[in-house]
């Protein structure tokens, strides 16, 4: 059932009962009120009709030794001749003898009760043609008692209750009816938030998630819309992670499969020449050199893969340590390297007690300087740089190399995305470096930060926590 209907049929229910209870009570209150009146007038009637045959039977007893049926029965006739041609009296004597009667079939219900003189009693009868008010007293005639019991028409009292009844019952179908068509109105227009919410909960289910509820008040359902559109926006952003982290994953899985692809493809045909042909010397040791660079350049892709999986599921403790000690140790890995391709370093460390993980670390900036070298030509220089900024260490790498375009910036620690792809094959990369290495940063509490500009060079830089003499959690003796 709707909520609207419910609300409608609630409240039709609460007015129809309190209605009918109100109008109850007042037509109780008026058919008492009314049947007083009734019973004032019955018993001025009855005092007239005592009267009245007081002296009548007085004078009959006066002029006659022996009173007969017919003769109480022409003085009640003449007496009751007052009341009206509707009303029906009898009279007994003290011993319940009946001696006269207006109707021959009259049978007082009050006959077996004997009031006391002066006492006036009566009953209301509900009959087929309307109430009628019995009453019955006792009137003394020369110390002989006589027993009055009259059936007077109350057909007034049962018009007005039937006409207040019957006003009543259109009374209350008119307000029941006016009560549904307005609890109908109005349940259907405080319900609207209701109905738009439940049709922006049905778009959202169907995959429209920028869709929101409007709030079109301020009470409790206004609360509830706000709260609801709060919900849909988490969960359209959760599912913008999800569908974000989904499509990394198909591209890492696309990447990977191409990376693959293409060295083992070579390797296969070459080493398939060298199995089934034989060939120069010199073109052998060309396939097979072929075969080893391809198969290095697997392994560094491999082992690079492996760090990645290593990293999203370790947590590593850093250890304290001073800046120029690992900064040194980094110097004295990449030196050979850069002299090889005729670069040279230049670093300026300042001594700082940092925290860091060792291995990480020096695989980062070993990543970092690599990168520089794979971009610069013979004859640049590289610039390593630790500085303190703040309540950080900051480390910089800077090169002046061939830059990075703009629009790469954003996507370079994307795992397998490369620039210069024949460029990164032909020395043996992966697009993984910057993976790792943001990730690295990243367990260092920092991000890699890039700027560069095309012919000019690029800087990289990351922060590193500074040891505050406080011992941690996740903290190691020094390195």
């Amino acid at each position: 059932m709707r909520f609207a209907l419910k609300i409608c049929l609630c409240t039709v229910l609460i007015v129809a009962v309190l209605f009918g209870v109100a109008g109850q009570i007042l037509i109780g209150q008026s058919f008492n009120a009314n049947l007083d009146f009734q019973v004032d007038k019955a018993q001025s009637q009855f005092a007239a009709l005592c009267s009245a045959l007081d002296a009548e039977i007085y004078g009959m007893e006066l002029y006659y030794e022996t009173a007969t049926p017919r003769m109480f029965q022409e003085v009640l006739s003449r007496a009751a001749g007052s009341l009206g041609d509707e009303a029906i009296c009898a009279l007994y004597d003290s011993q319940r003898t009946l001696l006269a009667a207006t109707d021959e079939g009259f049978d007082p219900l009050l006959q077996g009760i004997a009031p006391e003189k002066g006492e006036f009693m009566y009953c209301l009868l509900d009959t087929d043609e309307g109430f009628i008010l019995e009453s019955a007293g006792m009137l003394t005639i020369e110390n002989t008692a006589y027993y009055l019991y009259t059936h007077l028409s109350a057909r007034t009292l049962t018009d007005l209750y039937d006409r207040e009844v019957r006003t009543f019952v259109l009374l209350h179908s008119l307000t029941v009816a006016i009560c549904i068509a307005a609890m109908l109105i109005l349940s259907y227009f405080n319900t609207r938030s209701i109905r738009t919410l439940n049709r922006a909960t049905h778009r959202i289910a169907a995959g429209q998630y920028q869709q929101r509820a409007e709030v079109e008040s301020l009470d409790e359902i206004g609360d509830l819309a706000l709260s609801f559109n709060a919900m849909a926006g988490a969960i359209q952003q959760k599912v913008g992670d999800l569908e974000g982290y989904a499509k990394q994953q198909k591209d890492f899985v696309a990447s990977f499969s191409h990376e693959l692809k293409t060295p083992m493809t070579s390797i296969i045909g070459y080493a398939d020449m060298l199995r089934s042909h034989e060939m120069d010397p010199e073109d052998a040791f060309m396939a097979a050199n072929f075969i080893y660079s391809e198969g290095k350049r697997l392994e560094a892709m491999s082992l690079k893969l492996m760090d990645l999986v290593v990293l999203d599921k370790n947590d590593f403790p850093l250890v304290r340590g001073y800046s120029r000690r690992i900064m040194g140790h980094v110097v004295a890995v990449v030196t050979p390297m850069l002299e090889k391709n005729g670069l040279t370093l230049s670093t300026d460390i300042e001594q700082q007690l940092i925290l860091y993980e060792k291995d990480l670390l020096l695989t980062m900036l070993t990543n970092l300087i690599d990168n520089a070298r794979k971009a610069s030509e013979p004859g640049k220089i590289i610039f390593l740089s630790g500085k303190k900024q703040q309540n950080r260490y900051r480390i910089t790498v800077r090169d002046q190399g061939i830059g990075i375009p703009e629009e790469d910036l954003k996507r370079i620690t994307e795992a397998f995305f490369m620039v210069d792809k024949s460029r990164a094959r032909a020395q043996h990369g992966a697009g993984l470096g910057l993976a790792i290495s943001n990730r690295i940063a990243q367990l260092h509490g920092s991000e890699l930060h890039f700027e560069s500009k095309l012919g000019m060079g690029t800087t990289v830089w990351l922060d590193l926590p500074l040891y505050d003499g406080t011992r941690r959690k996740k903290e190691a003796p020094e390195a």
